[in-house]
Parts: structure tokens; C-alpha cells; sequence
């Protein structure tokens, strides 16, 4: 354990157990540290909004210390974070049990994509992702999906390294990637054509926020001989336009729904 970092929790536990604030004294006192590392714990932390300072006082050492905005703002993302899984769980089930295929969610963080659930095709024979799985943005419909959220600084960034290449169809590219993503951000859709697998494609299509963000990406992956997009595709989109309702996205589309699949 870090030591400031152990203190830093000590504090927003004991301030998140007394919402009236607390005192220097108080927070030192009872947390058996000492005086002067509580205040410069207690200023750096405000300082960076985890905490707010009693505005009425003039001094640093008086008045009272709250939980700040920040947190709150973690909070909620946390809450999103946890809250997509069991939100999204009743559309990928429904969507795999449409077209027997394995349906995955992911999200991007710090330039890796995670799959963060996943259902698995009916079928004996399936494709299998596992949750927890990680993929580079540029492979894959979700990757390149994800990667298209970005900012285009972001996304340049990314692009000043070299590209590893996973079969002869990857797009290792970058001004060919730079177009796909272009491509991306225009349709909606992202597609892996064999690009990590030989073999295997698959479709990827956005879930969106409150504030129409993409926060996540639902993807099918599939037996390029044996499937086509335009008989997955319809399902697809109408799984996520359904889950982005749930989260609080709406747009003129007759076909999406905000009650969630239920099993027959």
C-alpha cells in the first residue's frame, strides 16, 4: 500500500460517514494522524475537487471538509460501468438466441479493448470469446468501433506506433485505418472482415449514452462461409438501439425498444 493513498481512503471514509463535514481536528483526531499530513492531505485532495473546503472560511486550517464533486462524478461512472453488464445481459441473450451466434460487449480503456461479457451461440459448434478477453483498436469490428469513439488526437496517438499485423487482412494501414474509421463514424457499423482470424467476421454496432457518447460495442462474430452481415445486421441494431434507450439515448428509430427481451 501506498501510505498517502491509505490515508486518502481513511479520509473519504470517514467524511462519507459524516455528511455535516468534519474538522481538521476532527479528521486527524479521529483517524490517529497527525495534524500537519491531514491538512496537506486534506488541501491536496481539495485542490483537486475530491473534497470540498468549507468556502465560508477564510483559513485553511478551520472550517469543515465535505466529499467533493469529483467523486461524485467517479460514482457515476463506476455506476455505469457496473450497471452495463446487467442492463445489456437480456439483449445479448436475446440476440444470440435470434441468430445463434455468440454475441460479445466491449469497452475501450487506455487504448485496449476489453470484452466485458459475452453469450455464447446455442450451437455446439461456436465461435467462443471469452470475457475478459483483450484486442488492439485497430483488429476486430468492436476494436475498430471503439476506436472511432475517440478524439482524433486519441486516435493519432495510437497511430504513431506500428500496427501488428494478425492475418493478411488486417488494416495495418494508418491512412487506410484513418479511412475506415471515417467510414465508421459515418455509418454507425464497424466490420471485421477475417482480420484476426482467418475464417471469422463479424459486425459491431454502437451503445450509446444519455448523451449519445459510445460507451460500449456489441459485436457478433461468425463463420464467414457459412453467415452474412445482412442477416445479422437488423438484429444487431436493434439490440443496441434498445439497451441505448435503457441508458438513456433516444432517436427517431421505429424499431428500437426500452423494455427489455424477456424469455419466453
Amino acid at each position: 500500500m501506498v501510505p498517502a493513498i491509505e490515508k486518502a481512503d481513511m479520509i473519504f471514509s470517514f467524511l462519507m460517514q459524516h455528511p455535516e463535514g468534519a474538522t481538521l481536528k476532527e479528521t486527524s483526531t479521529v483517524l490517529g494522524i497527525p495534524k500537519s499530513t491531514t491538512h496537506r492531505l486534506l488541501i491536496s485532495l481539495s485542490n483537486l475537487d475530491y473534497i470540498e473546503h468549507d468556502s465560508h472560511s477564510r483559513h485553511s486550517h478551520s472550517g469543515r471538509f465535505f466529499l467533493g464533486p469529483k467523486l461524485m462524478s467517479l460514482s457515476r461512472a463506476a455506476e455505469r460501468r457496473l450497471n452495463l453488464n446487467r442492463i445489456t445481459t437480456p439483449y445479448l441473450e436475446e440476440l444470440s438466441s435470434l441468430t445463434r451466434e455468440t454475441v460479445k460487449l466491449s469497452i475501450i480503456r487506455h487504448l485496449k479493448v476489453y470484452v466485458i461479457n459475452t453469450v455464447l451461440s446455442p450451437r455446439i459448434m461456436k465461435i467462443t470469446v471469452e470475457s475478459g478477453t483483450i484486442f488492439p483498436p485497430h483488429i476486430g469490428a468492436a476494436a475498430k468501433l471503439l476506436l472511432s469513439s475517440l478524439s482524433d488526437e486519441e486516435i493519432e496517438g495510437y497511430l504513431e506506433q506500428d500496427l501488428e499485423e494478425y492475418t493478411v487482412n488486417s488494416v495495418t494501414d494508418k491512412q487506410m485505418l484513418k479511412k475506415e474509421i471515417a467510414a465508421i463514424r459515418e455509418e454507425g457499423v464497424a466490420r471485421d472482415r477475417q482480420e484476426e482470424t482467418i475464417g471469422i467476421s463479424g459486425i459491431a454496432a454502437p451503445v450509446r449514452d444519455s448523451f449519445g457518447g459510445i460507451v460500449a460495442a456489441v459485436s457478433i462474430p461468425y463463420l464467414s462461409a457459412l453467415r452474412t452481415e445482412a442477416e445479422l445486421l437488423p438484429s444487431l441494431l436493434e439490440c443496441v438501439n434498445g439497451v441505448s434507450r435503457r441508458l438513456g439515448y433516444y432517436k427517431d428509430d421505429e424499431h428500437s425498444s426500452s423494455t427489455p427481451p424477456t424469455k419466453e
